[in-house]
């Protein structure tokens, strides 16, 4: 931390009675300019009139510097704005970009095209597999060891702006809102980073891994107010996951999409996961029969389900010997399961709402349940343990509750 000294309150008081005494010779000058009487009185005895004025100009001085030096600087930076802007006289290639003529540049460093931080185009160019009208770059400055001048500069990021839904690396991105790309030093492009997915998109479940459930139904149950009692099977108004589904998952409009280059752990072993996506809030996804609410997923080099990171039961669900309520958590079963159990969830009671577990006692918040899609329960464990935590949270100004995006089953009577 650098410390910086503040003014003394001397000094705020000294520019207080500046800027006081300025407004005042304003309205002296002002009423000498447009009042004969106050010229008269003013020729009739000029030393006292022209002592006061002086004394006032003199405590003016200090706001009337403050207020030469803010214009300098100002007009200082307007010039160096002006100086990192430049128009392309001619077609070039700038940042492994080939750019046509009239395209608007905004530079890092005045007089350096290659430090472009935006390009606006003229018409589109294609930046990647964009057909882009605007480029925005991060850039990451190096320093000399010695002077500490900026010796170079480089992109790290690149977004592209375009028109409409455009196809980017197989996904259907909307261009309007970027798309983000990881460039290399010389500002070539590397691989997609980001975009915004358009209609039309949707995830691959692999084959030959066990998905199946054990019980019928539409994936969602009712609502909280009607539970079996314990040993039964079968809640009254409470839904199991179908029957085996592999069924893609159909991904809406303004799903995020980002690269990764997998999830790595402390012993060096890294997953494989190369995309994520976080559908829209509110949203409900259905993952291998499962409705997910505000679900992250994680998808492979090949864009197929890899596992889920995490997500809310929008509504009750009962699996196998399980009650949960609406508002628990949910993620796919973490590494250490994988091999024995490699489509197991882990549920986590949320909100203060245990979990009813037939003929057991209850699933309490700091616990979760290793459950198997066909309902067998493998494991109740401590939350941590499975990768699930909870951190104290500050609710300011809560948003209305909004209902669930699918259509609870009815309680039965």
């Amino acid at each position: 931390m650098i410390p910086v000294p503040l003014p003394s309150a001397s000094f705020f008081f000294l520019m207080a009675a500046s800027f006081c005494a300025l407004a005042g010779l304003a309205c002296w000058l002002c009423l000498l300019a447009v009042g004969k009487p106050v010229r008269r009185a003013f020729r009739a005895s000029p030393v006292k009139h022209g002592v006061s004025l002086a004394v006032v100009l003199l405590l003016s001085g200090p706001a009337l510097a403050y207020l030469y030096f803010t214009w300098e600087i100002e007009r200082e930076f307007a010039r160096e704005e002006a100086a990192r802007r430049m128009t392309l006289a001619q077609a070039a290639r700038v940042g492994a970009i080939d750019m046509p003529a009239g395209t608007r540049l905004v530079l890092r460093r005045a007089g350096a095209p290659e430090t472009f931080t935006l390009a606006e185009f003229p018409r589109p160019v294609a930046v990647g597999s964009v057909q882009a009208t605007r480029v925005a770059r991060e850039l990451t400055d190096e320093y000399d060891e010695t002077s500490h001048d900026i010796a170079a500069s480089y992109p790290t990021s690149l977004a592209a702006t375009g028109a409409g839904v455009q196809a980017v690396d197989g996904w259907r991105c909307d261009a309007s809102r970027g798309v983000t790309f990881d460039t290399a030093r010389d500002g070539a492009l590397t691989r997609m980073a980001h975009c915004v997915l358009a209609d039309g998109n949707a995830v691959a479940m692999p084959r030959g891994r066990d998905r199946s459930s054990s019980r019928h139904g539409d994936g969602v149950s009712a609502g909280r107010g009607d539970r079996s009692s314990p040993g039964h099977g079968d809640g009254a108004g409470e839904s199991a996951m179908p029957a085996a589904d592999d069924r893609p998952i159909v991904l809406p409009a303004g799903t995020e999409l980002r690269a990764t280059d997998g999830n790595r752990y402390v012993d060096g072993f890294t997953d494989a996961d190369r995309w994520e996506i976080e559908a829209p809030a509110g949203t409900v996804l259905r993952v291998a029969g499962l409705a997910v609410l505000d679900s992250l997923i994680r998808l492979d080099g090949e864009r197929r389900y890899f596992e889920l990171s995490r997500g809310t039961l929008p509504c009750d669900l009962a699996l196998g010997e399980m009650r949960y309520a609406a508002g628990a958590r949910v993620r796919s079963a973490p590494r250490n399961w994988r091999d024995t159990h490699p489509d197991a969830w882990v549920f986590s009671p949320w909100d203060g709402i245990p979990a009813r577990r037939d003929g057991h006692a209850d699933v309490g918040g700091t616990q979760s349940v290793v459950q198997a899609p066909d309902g067998a329960v493998l494991a109740v464990v401590d939350s941590e343990s499975v990768g699930i935590f909870r951190y104290p949270e500050i609710i300011v100004d809560p948003a209305p509750a909004k209902p669930p995006a699918v259509q609870c089953p009815v309680a039965k009577n």
